[in-house]
């Protein structure tokens, strides 16, 4: 069966992820592509199909390691919250509708 290769770099791109939460105090999490954004409040990680919204106080990216994809968040994490990323190209799937 031929490999497509539109298949082998989304699948190169997707990880999986896991979520660690201790006490509400300290995130440890895995499968992360990248840091959106983030300040004491709330905290944006790019997974490969969503993005987790961190949101607490006194939050602190303790650590970050974008090469194995993990990161660990310390604060007092009060919600987690995931959010579709949007399909590349959408905008101009919606402009030529």
């Amino acid at each position: 069966m031929p490999v497509n290769k539109e298949d082998s770099k989304s699948a190169a791109v997707r990880r999986l992820h896991s979520l660690h939460v201790d006490n509400n105090k300290k995130l440890t999490a895995s499968g992360v592509v990248n840091v959106k954004s983030y300040n004491d409040k709330e905290i944006n990680l790019i997974l490969s199909e969503y993005i987790l919204v961190v949101n607490g106080e006194g939050l602190n990216i303790d650590k970050l390691s974008v090469d194995d994809g993990s990161v660990v968040v310390d604060g007092l994490i009060l919600s987690l919250r995931y959010l579709k990323t949007a399909e590349r190209g959408s905008f101009f799937k919606r402009l030529t509708k």
